[in-house]
């Protein structure tokens, strides 16, 4: 029988796939004999003083170590980052341009359709997708779904040019924004963790996602500023969209010509129904309490969201009734969320994720929805007062796109590499699928009845409801960690 051989100090840190949720054990440092050097002739050092160097010097080489470590991490993630970067700025130009156009041809109709038709087409190509996403190779999948992309995107501005069919082609551009928004970034994350463990995650994730809110702020800018150009011009505000087709489809061959060689997931090869692929996630989502509770609360929270952001962009258009001064709107109000994002992300964020642990930090996203629908039920009832409403869907937005985000991403890192795209599509996209699909529903009622405030007051509701799960989530996580489901295979970069 061969002998058990522990593993060292290294190799435990690189495989331990909970250094990302525990704090790490201080090491013995090497002794050293240059204390000894210094010892006064004929006087015997104190053992413990002569085995470590002294506290300044030992802090200028750990500082060095890490920030040496630190810098080979940014340049193993730097593509990934800028192609979260560019993913995002094409999905916010188009779904800022979109969304004014949109809500400026139908009014509160829009929310009903693009909600309804776009909460069911997501889970519909989530599925699709769940089939094969972690059967072949991710960067494979990625191209795949960037080139069918930028070929909706060809389509539908095609159709908006025509002016018979302009209101079908805004519409589709609007879904196309959401699909790229959530579905080709959770892609590009499952590269991400197949590229880092979680102890390297938990020093990188910051640093990538601060690209991403780089690339959503100018996605923001560009669309919040064209009316300022376009319009002198007499150019349409339409035909900013004209980049997205190509930006997409650079991304797509960039990227995985940039990952070639590099140890990201080759899939598992097994061909599945989409029966047994929605089973093997489930087993895993619904048979670990914790990612169960989570799953359900996000459910609460997007429908919660959804609300509020459909109330807010109607209310808007009532008080504004201009293309251009809504998409302004629209866009500034998103640029001063990233602002603020990144300003966290820069200085907080980390911190908060280590004090509060992966569950804590998620369960901050019903209490930011208790809060803006509170400020939006103000809002509607002083008179649709836009300062009020505004500063809502902040309070909304920052967590959403900033520790929400973070966190979200970082309990990913436990789930087994062949299922984590599905697993991610799972937690991810569903439940902002079905809270599209339920606000579409709700704003339905809302504009029908004729009262702006029932909206708010429905979010309010379930963003209560949604507090029960996650503190369910928050003590079931410290057992998750232990369950057989969450063992990760060795890294084929390892």
């Amino acid at each position: 029988m061969r002998e058990y051989t522990p593993p060292s100090a290294s190799e435990g840190d690189d495989d331990d796939p909970w250094a990302f949720v525990t704090a790490n054990n201080p090491r013995n440092v090497a002794p050293t004999p240059a204390a000894a050097a210094d010892a006064p002739e004929g006087e015997e050092l104190d053992p413990s003083t002569a085995a470590a160097p002294s506290p300044a010097a030992g802090q200028r080489l750990q500082d060095a170590g890490e920030f040496t470590a630190m810098q080979s991490l940014k340049h193993r993630a730097r593509p990934l980052a800028w192609a979260l970067a560019a993913v995002f700025f094409f999905g916010f130009v188009t779904e800022v341009v979109a969304a004014a156009r949109f809500v400026y041809l139908l009014g509160p109709t829009a929310f009903v359709i693009i909600y309804t038709v776009g909460g069911v087409s997501l889970i519909a190509v989530a599925l699709l997708q769940m089939t094969r996403i972690d059967m072949i190779r991710r960067d494979k999948a990625f191209r795949r779904v960037t080139v069918t992309y930028a070929i909706a995107f060809v389509v539908a501005i095609a159709l908006i040019a025509n002016e018979s069919t302009t209101v079908w082609g805004t519409g589709l551009v609007w879904l196309i924004a959401d699909q790229l928004n959530f579905l080709l970034p959770l892609i590009v994350w499952a590269i991400v963790a197949d590229l880092f463990n979680a102890g390297e995650g938990r020093k990188i994730y910051p640093w990538v996602t601060s690209w991403q809110y780089g690339g959503q702020l100018l996605g923001l800018a560009v669309p919040a500023v064209a009316p300022l150009l376009f319009v002198p011009l007499g150019l349409p505000l339409w035909a900013l969209l004209v980049i997205c087709p190509i930006g997409v489809l650079v991304i797509g061959i960039w990227l995985p010509r940039v990952l070639a060689g590099r140890a990201i997931g080759r899939g598992h090869g097994r061909e599945e129904s989409l029966s047994e692929s929605i089973s093997s996630t489930w087993d895993f989502v619904g048979g670990v309490k914790a990612f169960r509770a989570m799953f359900i609360s996000s459910i609460l929270v997007f429908i919660a969201a959804q609300s509020l952001e459909a109330s807010f962009l109607s209310s808007a258009d009532r008080v504004m009734r201009n293309e251009a001064h809504l998409q302004v709107l629209y866009g500034s109000t998103l640029v001063i969320v990233f602002i603020i994002c990144a300003l966290l992300q820069k200085f907080f964020t980390t911190g908060i994720l280590e004090k509060l642990d992966i569950p804590g930090s998620l369960a901050v996203l019903p209490i930011a929805a208790v809060i803006s629908a509170a400020l939006i039920i103000l809002g509607l009832l002083a008179g649709q007062t836009l300062p009020l409403l505004v500063v809502g869907i902040i309070c909304w937005w920052v967590p959403r796109w900033s520790i929400g985000d973070v966190a979200r991403h970082a309990a990913l890192t436990v789930v087994p590499d062949e299922k984590r795209a599905r697993v991610s599509f799972a937690v991810g996209v569903v439940p902002f699928a079905c809270g599209l699909f339920v606000a579409g529903i709700v704003t339905f009622i809302v504009d029908h009845i004729g009262y702006p405030v029932i909206a708010p007051v429905v979010a309010l509701v379930l963003a209560v409801a949604a507090i029960f799960p996650a503190r369910t989530m928050m003590a079931e996580w410290s057992d998750a960690l232990l369950d057989p489901r969450l063992r990760r295979r060795k890294r084929l970069s390892s």
